[in-house]
This record gives structure tokens, sequence and C-alpha cells, in this order.
């Protein structure tokens, strides 16, 4: 893993992605590219590119969560795949998108279609798992990891998705994305729409046999059978992934920069199918009530409640404050803290 040593060693002016700073661009490509091979997927999610904005911490919490790709791994993500299958065949299956496109594009572009169809569906609960788990390290909460070792799985692209990548979307495109976009609650276009962008007629497609069931109350139910799927699996991955937060804020990932990207991250997990919040629910010791209450939003519930992850004191924890005053309280944490 030279190119984390690479981040690491650099003081934090020079993490740069100017042309002119050959070095840092390199090594910001290789932590790219290793988690590109390691998911075996042809591009990278919106919500990973935006955690490669903070160098430091990208390379720090792929390194740490990278292990993690093994069996335990991909069979979660075949669980929350099957969930997401069965929940559209209880719908009555999906649109035939092929038959409408027939007549429109050539048999190449057809199969290029089915290609990039199933390359959306075997990447897109990996990249959730990644998401969650940066998301997590970003709010400093620790994933424990069972210490059970794994045999190396494959890795790399493969050649069948070779060809693939996401380009700037076509003028046809953009408003089919944009109201999607705003539909499902995503930042900016949807990741699993963005790649039929190539075909605007494909990505007509897609979107109209998706755009009924994305406010019907069964896509709800759906997402969160998916993300209590995902909750539930992601303890039982084998390696811890905690970061050393002293080291990366010597090398310049500062505690404005931590909320600014928990903040980005925070709004890409809330996009994801069925985001649920941890809450702590306080109750005044003593007395029998009724009692006054109190929701207390903030990044993560730790800090509220007066047991913030860094174990550090930040005066902050209000929760815990007015239950000694009296009051119930409800504290929630991201996203939307």
């Amino acid at each position: 893993m030279h190119w984390l040593s690479s981040i690491l060693r650099m003081r934090p002016e020079t993490v740069s992605l100017d042309p002119g700073s050959e070095g840092p661009v390199l090594a910001l490509g290789a932590v790219r590219d290793d988690v590109r091979h390691t998911l075996r997927m042809a591009w990278l999610d919106p919500g990973i590119e935006a955690t490669a904005r903070h160098p430091v911490f990208f390379a720090a919490a792929w390194s740490a969560i990278r292990p993690n790709v093994g069996r335990t791994f991909l069979g979660l993500a075949r669980v929350l795949r099957g969930s997401a299958v069965d929940s559209i065949r209880g719908w009555g299956g999906p649109p035939d998108v092929e038959g409408r496109l027939r007549s429109m594009l050539t048999d190449e572009e057809l199969r290029r279609v089915g290609d990039t169809a199933r390359a959306v569906h075997a990447s897109a609960a990996k990249v959730q798992i990644v998401i969650h788990a940066l998301h997590r390290a970003a709010r400093r909460e620790r994933i424990g990891g069972t210490g059970l070792e794994e045999p190396p799985v494959r890795r790399g692209v493969p050649d069948w998705q070779r060809w693939m990548a996401v380009l700037p979307a076509p003028d046809p495109a953009t408003g089919v994305l944009a109201a999607a976009g705003e539909r499902m609650a995503t930042p900016g276009s949807p990741p699993a729409l963005r790649p039929f962008s190539r075909w605007p007629a494909a990505l007509d497609a897609v979107w109209d046999g998706l755009a009924p069931s994305v406010d019907a109350g069964a896509w709800d139910r759906a997402a969160a059978r998916i993300r209590r799927a995902l909750l539930s699996g992601v303890g039982r991955l084998p390696h811890p992934v905690a970061l050393q937060w002293p080291v990366l804020r010597e090398r310049g990932f500062d505690e404005e920069s931590r909320q600014a990207l928990e903040d980005t991250l925070a709004a890409y997990e809330a996009s994801a199918p069925g985001q649920t919040l941890a809450g702590v629910y306080l109750v005044p010791a003593g007395g029998k009530g009724p009692y006054p209450a109190v929701l207390v939003p903030f990044y993560e519930t730790g800090t509220s409640v007066g047991r913030p992850p860094s174990g550090k004191r930040y005066f902050a924890d209000y929760a815990l404050q007015l239950a000694r005053r009296g009051f119930v309280t409800l504290s929630i944490g991201s996203p939307g803290g």
C-alpha cells in the first residue's frame, strides 16, 4: 500500500489536486484505482468521489475498510441485492425496457445497456456498504470487527466492464437526471441512473419504468428492509474500522474538514435506501412526570448525552443537562444533525 504511506507523509499544504502537483495526484489516483479494482467496478460512486476531495481521510479510511472486502462483505452485498430483487418481483416485475428500445438502439447498444444495468446492479450494494462505513468513520464511530480472518477474494475490474465510464451527461439527459434526483432526494444525479445517460432513450425508459414506484409506499417499505439488513450485517465484518485521529489532524484533516465531510456523507447516506436514525431517550431520574419534552439533534448522539466519540468534553451535552433539569429528551444524530 505505497499509496497510503505517500498520502500520509504529505504535509497538509502539499495535498493538492493541481496538475502541477504530480506526487499527490498520482498517490490519490492510486487510492481511487484501488477502490475501483477492490469493488470490481468501472467507475467511482459520487459519494466516494466526494470523500476523495479529502485525500488524507480518504486514504486512511479506505485502508481500514479495504481488508473487509471479503466473503462476509460480498455476502452482505448479495443479501442487499436479493432484498431489492424480491421487492421488485412483488411489484409485478421490472418494466420491459429492452422491448421499448429495440427500435431506437442497435443490437450493440442494447448489449451495452444491458451490461451497464448488470454492472449497476452488481456495484450498488457494495458502494452502499462502503459509503456507510465512510460516514461512520467521519463521525468518529468505530466499527468493531469480529477479528475473524477471511481468505482473499478476486479483485480487478471485470473485462466486460472495461469500456464503461460515467461521462458528462448529454443535454437530453440532464433534465431526466435532475428530475430523478429531486424525486429520489439524492445529492445530484442518482448514481444508479448516471451510467445510462450516454443513451438518453435508455435513460428515459429506465426512469419511466422506475418513477411510478419511487413515490409508492411499497418503495419505502422495501428500502427500510434493505437498510435494516445493512445495519445488521456491517457488525459482522471481520476487521475494525477505526482511524487514528491525532495523526489525521497532524496531516491537516482538522475538525472543520471533518464536519464538512460528515455533512456531505450524511447527504449520500440519507439518499440510500431506508435511512434510519439512531436515538437516545433520556428520562429524569426520580419523580413521576409528566415532563416537558425536547428533541436534541446533533451530528451524533454521543455528544448530546455526555459521551462524545473522542472522549473529550465539548460542552454540548444539552440532552443530558436538560434531563437533569426535568426534561424528557430524544437525541438524534446524522443525517440532518
